[in-house]
């Protein structure tokens, strides 16, 4: 950790693991895990009192984007924290920042903006002062997207190609997926975000047909871990490849 980290981290427990990386200044990322679990920390000093005429100062602020469930065991938190997930929320630990779904919002941290694109069950944070993305459960190398509950993916390829458009025409520096390894070569995302495209469609494809002959579930997921992309066969990935398939299976033949 920086002498200047924003992050104010606890000791860690026996057998437990964490990096820090400043990325930029006041913005930081703490990975963890394997396939690496990415929170981004978005830092803006407090500057001068409350109010004119007071010596209090004003308490700093943090977003975290992505934050583990043991939050506050893991980190120490000021009053002026907030969690913006971008996929399912995990943790009430600290205020959650509610977002319109549909909606593009233009967020102020300290000096610098940063604009989330919401949809019902996912969000994308693009920091265009820095051209940081962080693209939630799209465009990993270790995992499948995530399908929402009852889900038939047609939210999540948009969610894809808004994805591959702000890639296209936005500066770049860094993509940032909620679980596995960073990137910031614009080929390489891409390649990402097709292979995510590509899984989705074999999915809807594959499943439509065993849902609709109401084949039992446990084996539809046995049939289709074949689909599962070669590089994302870790149990994270399979998991998430099982649920993805319940989630389809509900959508083509609701209970």
């Amino acid at each position: 950790m920086s002498p200047t980290s924003p992050i104010s981290l606890r000791p860690l427990n026996e057998g437990e693991q964490g990096r820090i990386t400043q990325l930029y200044r006041y913005l930081e990322l703490f990975s963890e895990g394997t396939p690496a679990r990415n929170s981004l920390f978005v830092f803006a000093p407090g500057s001068g009192p409350i109010a004119v005429g007071s010596t209090t100062a004003a308490e700093d602020e943090l977003l975290i984007i992505d934050p583990p469930a043991d939050i506050r065991q893991r980190f120490i938190v000021g009053n002026r924290a907030a969690a913006l997930y971008t996929g399912k929320a995990e943790s009430a630990a600290i205020p959650l920042l509610s977002t319109v779904a549909g909606g593009i919002a233009h967020l102020r941290i300290g000096e610098q903006y940063r604009d989330v694109y919401s949809q019902e069950a996912s969000a994308i944070v693009y920091l265009p002062a820095v051209g940081v993305l962080c693209g939630g459960d799209f465009g990993s190398n270790a995992t499948v997207p995530c399908l929402a509950d009852d889900s038939d993916g047609s939210e999540q390829l948009e969610t894809l190609r808004l994805l591959a458009r702000l890639v296209k025409q936005q500066r770049l520096s860094l993509y940032i997926p909620r679980t596995g390894e960073q990137s910031s070569n614009k080929v390489e995302v891409m390649e990402r975000l097709a292979a995510d495209v590509a899984y989705l469609h074999a999915m809807r494809r594959a499943v439509t047909p065993l849902a609709l002959r109401r084949e039992p579930l446990a084996s539809v997921q046995e049939m289709l871990e074949g689909l599962l992309p070669r590089e994302r066969t870790n149990p994270v990935s399979l998991a998430t490849h099982r649920q993805n398939v319940s989630s389809l299976m509900k959508a083509v033949v609701p209970s």
